[in-house]
């Protein structure tokens, strides 16, 4: 595995936030953005990425004994183009997914070793309907009748499969048209989440939370396009995750999460600090910037190849959504912050910036936005930080994902008190 390499730079920021940065620019009026396509209530659809027209939706379906990836493609009026399961034979979880240089998509998750042990499910109640199979295994005692041994009728438990951790990073590789194309897995040891995922320098770079004997990790791993996989790269090994990932000109990445633990021998500033930490494709840390808010939780949940970042702040007192745009430099120009119920996703155009967020409240400059709950809204601003679009979702309470395309527009996922829901719309 590789070592983390000497810090070489650090940069701690707070930047104050001033949402009316347009001055005297007149207020926008808030427009509904159009619905696309609505899910079950039970859908576990965890992640979106958009490609021209097209939609596509990942995620995981359970059922009693195994749990499976899954991928699904949308036409812009939410017809399902093409549906792919994403099956090793154990159990597997599709939790990011990105686009290589020839259009090809490919899904990043978890999976577990076929192996299985089986114990007790749990005791059905006296309603639950259960089939019960003869044992193979004859008595040693014949019993003439079970009233004798099971006076009060009670039903044995049904042995499952008991799921184990799941240790093996997987990439599934799939054509435009939904042919799976390629498989390839490879055994990381500990229980992870993969959080993120991005193509860079004809590399699959992905990022997530990895179990460790003192807590949690932050980590980066690297696949090339035939499934050769680098070694984990840690980042911190305590109480550190990272979300989300952007490459630099340079071929550097930036690595985006939260930590309350020393990284690079830099020590956090608040409670729990959001972090970006530029990693070179060697895998050593050249710099890390960490929020300096002393008294909240900070954490990026999201970020985009113009370092347009997103993601929250909380204390006792209030939580807020909070996006900043950083220079080339990664030093940080403005920042925004809004009452919300969760944080802010990211997403860009070639000329504006989009945020998500559940609003839990009237924003100065927004007309006809005043939510009596958690309600999801889009802004959309220039490249100075100049607002010139407001998109709101009231169905949906909890976004999910954010993303952008010239023929669909802003396409939002998220979840409401009716199922998961896909919406979008055409900014000006």
């Amino acid at each position: 595995m590789r070592k983390l390499g000497v810090l070489a730079a650090i940069g701690v920021f707070s930047v104050t936030s001033a949402f009316l940065a347009q001055g005297a620019t007149k207020s926008i009026t808030q427009t509904p953005m159009t619905l696309i396509a609505k899910l079950s209530q039970s859908s576990q659809t965890v992640g979106m990425v958009v490609k021209s027209k097209t939609i596509y939706l990942i995620g995981t379906v359970t059922g009693v004994v195994s749990t499976d990836g899954y991928v699904q493609a949308l036409d812009s009026s939410g017809n399902i183009l093409w549906s792919l399961p994403l099956d090793n034979g154990s159990n597997e979880i599709a939790t990011a997914a990105t686009f290589d240089s020839a259009g090809n998509m490919w899904v990043v998750g978890s999976a577990q070793t076929t192996n299985t042990i089986l114990i007790p499910s749990p005791t059905p109640s006296p309603t639950d309907s259960v089939s019960t199979s003869p044992s193979t295994t004859p008595s040693p005692t014949p019993t003439p009748t079970s009233t004798v041994l099971n006076p009060d009728g009670i039903i044995p438990d049904p042995l499952v499969p008991m799921r184990r951790d799941l240790t093996a990073i997987t990439l599934w590789k799939i054509s435009p048209s939904g042919v799976l194309l390629a498989t390839y897995a490879t055994e990381i040891g500990s229980a992870f989440l993969v959080r993120g995922a991005i193509f860079a320098n004809n590399l699959i770079d992905v990022v997530g939370i990895i179990s460790t004997p003192s807590g949690r990790a932050g980590f980066l791993i690297q696949s090339d396009l035939n499934g050769l996989f680098s070694k984990p790269v840690l980042v911190g090994k305590s109480d550190t995750v990272l979300n989300a990932l952007a490459k630099k000109s340079d071929g550097s990445l930036v690595l985006m999460g939260s930590s309350s633990e020393a990284i690079a021998k830099q020590g956090r500033k608040g409670i729990h600090d959001a972090i970006s930490v530029v990693m070179s494709q060697a895998g050593k840390i050249i710099s890390v910037l960490r929020s300096s808010n002393m008294a909240s939780n900070r954490s990026w949940l999201s970020g985009t190849n113009s370092f347009f970042l997103g993601g929250d702040a909380f204390d006792s007192t209030k939580q807020e959504a909070v996006v900043t745009k950083f220079a080339s430099t990664f030093a940080p120009t403005w920042t925004m912050r809004f009452a919300s119920s969760g944080p802010a996703l990211t997403a860009d155009s070639p000329t504006s910036h989009f945020f998500l967020f559940p609003s839990v409240g009237a924003i100065a400059g927004v007309k006809g936005w005043k939510p009596s709950k958690a309600s999801a809204l889009t802004l959309s601003l220039d490249s100075k930080g100049v607002l010139n679009g407001a998109y709101g979702v009231p169905a949906i309470t909890t976004p999910i994902a954010i993303g952008y395309s010239r023929g669909l527009g802003i396409v939002v996922l998220g979840r409401g008190p009716t199922g998961v829901s896909v919406f979008h719309t055409l900014p000006r």
